[in-house]
């Protein structure tokens, strides 16, 4: 037999070539998790015949026989690719890849080419390729990460994520803090008429621990304006004239863009802040005042969270909340009858 078979080779060849048991070359492998030790030269000897026929463990046959494959999942909910420094997921996917390395572990990202992505097909999930997965998506469905959660897999979601029954891990911006923050600072400014408004579903879990935090504010009966397109900031702008309201706490860049641009002077007839969600902002020279999301650290601790569950198996969720850092921009200022 000469070197470069044109089959894979298997554990029974690297075993036959070394002169050892099958057995031998599984626990060369997986010694460091075994607690069976065997001599230095017989490792080496075997580990030699490895690199010499270009042995490669099957990673999906180390993990069915209870091994860890020092690998990660990441699943989004949402199409990542392609990419670009400014995209949504790329701060999240960078942190991960950070803190993985030095972690030791590899990233497997699992995508779907066809039809509706999905977790689970014929009753079983891919992600069993990977030691445990970070999950992450602006639209999550509920029922798949009850049934992974239900079926023991390790992981963690990086985001609030709230499903019914037993809670999950996950690794969530603080939008609730912040966003009290920053109202706070616009009552501090002397303004007595703030509103909130956002763009899309006021359903969703970051949607809501935004609206939280601004109604943790003094002004509890604020108003609340939820638009389900651009279309409809040019009345949003109406009332906001009409109800006397002298600043806005705006979801998106994107709204706030809008409303400058129907002719409303920022902070001169209305101080803006924003909070953080920059899908599909035209990113022009307006500095906004408001909040950064913490993706590149939400995505680090999510893989350390996950990591130290896989080391340390605990039954219990654990969840962990990332500050926001706020931004001071040009877009807050006194009222005008105060200015």
């Amino acid at each position: 037999m000469s070197p470069g078979p044109a089959r894979r080779p298997t554990q029974a060849d690297i075993a036959r070539l070394a002169g050892v048991s099958q057995a031998t070359v599984s626990l060369v492998l997986n010694e460091r998790d075994s607690g069976v030790r065997i001599s230095p030269a017989t490792r080496d000897r075997v580990l030699a015949v490895m690199r010499e026929w270009g042995y490669v463990a099957n990673a999906s046959a180390r993990s069915l026989a209870g091994g860890r494959n020092k690998i990660l999942g990441v699943y989004t909910f949402e199409a990542v690719f392609p990419t670009t420094s400014m995209d949504f997921y790329f701060p999240f996917l960078l942190g991960m890849e950070q803190e993985a390395a030095e972690l030791g572990y590899d990233l497997l990202l699992f995508t779907s080419t066809e039809g509706e992505r999905q977790m689970f097909r014929d009753g079983s999930t891919r992600l069993s390729l990977a030691d445990g997965a970070l999950l992450l998506g602006r639209n999550p469905r509920s029922e798949e990460i009850e049934q992974l959660r239900d079926s023991g897999y390790p992981f963690v979601y990086v985001g609030h994520q709230e499903v019914p029954g037993a809670p999950v891990s996950y690794v969530a911006a603080d939008y609730a803090g912040a966003t009290e923050q920053l109202t706070e600072r616009l009552y501090g400014l002397g303004h007595e008429r703030v509103a909130y408004a956002r763009l899309g579903d006021g359903d969703a879990q970051p949607s809501r621990d935004r609206e939280r935090g601004f109604r943790q504010g003094r002004r509890q009966m604020a108003p609340v304006w939820t638009l389900e397109s651009l279309d409809e900031v040019e009345g949003l702008v109406t009332e906001i004239r009409h109800g006397g309201i002298t600043a806005l706490v705006a979801e998106q860049v994107l709204l706030a863009e809008e409303i400058e641009r129907q002719g409303v002077s920022i902070p001169g007839e209305l101080s803006v802040v924003v909070l953080g969600d920059s899908i599909g902002a035209r990113r022009h020279d307006t500095a906004w005042t408001g909040l950064v999301v913490p993706r590149e650290e939400m995505g680090r601790r999510a893989t350390r969270l996950l990591v130290g569950q896989l080391e340390s198996p605990e039954t219990t969720a654990k969840n962990e909340s990332v500050e926001c850092p706020l931004t001071d921009g040009t877009t807050v200022g006194p009222p005008r009858s105060a200015a």
